[in-house]
């Protein structure tokens, strides 16, 4: 067979002879030499195979995302809530780019893809992914790229080099974000009033609850794992150490590990909730031997009705129910989910190092702490003690 030579000669029309040659759907030309011409094929050749990336084989992303996936949940590391957020980060991503062959993913079109998802939805008229969401998949991918790797798939992350789109604030969200400090948790007079109100008009379970977490700034889900063997009565101590997870029907949740290690921790509470924690575990034992409940398993803080009698609270009704109590006070701020946490912390912040707080709230991140620890209207004033020194 003959062999074809791929470079050649050409002529210009200046009578000078350059060399030039076809490769992968193009031509490069003005090469003086031939060895220069080869010189450029043999690197034109070194960068093809750096991007082509898959080494026999030519899978799309929605292949290669499933096989990492499968990997990934049989490492065990991580806890069902974590496994369900990277799955829908997967389909989310594979709606975008589940066809794509794994060679076209350069880091110009992951680029382009992240500025696309940050302006519109899959249907381009609704609005883009929030700033953690990208978030979020970017770490998904990164998982992605880095299993191929791993596996010789790939010859390099090409989500490296791909910068993340930055998000301008509004205004208005500018001004929402100066939102007074003291909006963001009850004061003692207003906790008062709604532990209160609470048990004359909720239930048992749910006013010890209620107490439960303001007292001691615990997760919601948090609280509802809880069953009569992490009380220690000797101590006055809460145990937390596992949280509720729930995904259809509240009857069947889980029982998960707490957010991190440093999340598992004994919370010190005072003589009136371990007396309110003794009377509701005396109100179901009682209840108990009267009806059957749901599961076998004792939780404390559950519903009493006949369908669902024992099986914890949802959180979302256990967020309802204190956002009407703030609102039935006559307490006039804004609900959120953290108001419990952010209340607690503002409220012993001023009698305790913020290693105290830090263990007591469950946090690993001391700039978190530090944020609760300013909560209160006292510590942003200290400051002006100074200025006070000056004028005087």
């Amino acid at each position: 067979m003959e062999i074809v030579d791929r470079y050649k000669q050409h002529v210009n029309q200046a009578g000078e002879i350059t060399w030039y040659f076809q490769a992968f759907r193009t031509t490069r030309r003005g090469f003086k030499t031939k060895r220069e011409a080869q010189l450029a094929y043999l690197e034109m050749e070194k960068n093809r195979q750096a991007y082509k990336k898959l080494t026999g084989s030519n899978e799309s992303f929605r292949e290669v995302a499933e096989k990492w996936f499968v990997y990934y949940q049989s490492l065990k590391e991580q806890k069902e809530s974590t496994y369900e957020k990277r799955h829908e980060s997967v389909k989310t991503l594979s709606r975008w780019i589940g066809d794509k062959k794994m060679i076209s993913l350069s880091s110009d079109f992951l680029e382009e893809l992240f500025f696309t998802l940050k302006e519109k939805g899959i249907d381009g008229i609704s609005k883009g992914y929030s700033k953690n969401s990208l978030e979020s998949f970017r770490q998904t991918l990164n998982m992605i790229f880095n299993y191929c790797l791993k596996n010789n798939v790939l010859s390099d992350n090409p989500l490296e080099s791909v910068r993340r789109p930055k998000y301008q604030q509004t205004v208005q969200q500018l001004k929402d974000s100066l939102e007074r400090l003291d909006q963001k948790y009850l004061t003692f007079d207003e906790l008062r009033s709604l532990l209160n109100y609470s048990i004359v008009h909720e239930e048992l379970p749910l006013s010890t609850l209620y107490h439960v977490l303001f007292y001691t700034g615990c997760r919601v889900s948090e609280a509802l794992a809880l069953q009569p063997e992490d009380i220690d009565f000797n101590n006055n101590e809460l145990l937390f150490y596992k949280q509720t997870t729930v995904k259809g029907k509240q009857i069947n949740f889980k029982i998960d590990t707490t957010k991190s290690v440093s999340s598992a921790r004994r919370v010190v509470v005072t003589p009136l909730v371990m007396e309110k924690l003794k009377a509701l575990m005396k109100r179901l034992d009682d209840v108990r031997k009267q009806f059957k409940f749901k599961i076998e398993e004792k939780y404390l803080f559950v519903y009493l009705e006949p369908h669902k009698r024992g099986v914890p609270f949802r959180r979302e009704y256990v967020n309802h129910h204190i956002k009407r109590c703030v609102e039935q006070c006559g307490i006039n701020k804004p609900f959120h989910t953290h108001l419990t946490r952010h209340t607690m912390a503002s409220l012993v912040a001023g009698h305790c190092d913020w290693k105290v707080l830090k263990a007591r709230l469950g946090n690993t991140d001391k700039t978190t702490s530090e944020i609760y620890r300013h909560l209160t209207s006292e510590e942003r004033l200290k400051p002006l003690e100074a200025f006070q020194i000056l004028e005087n």
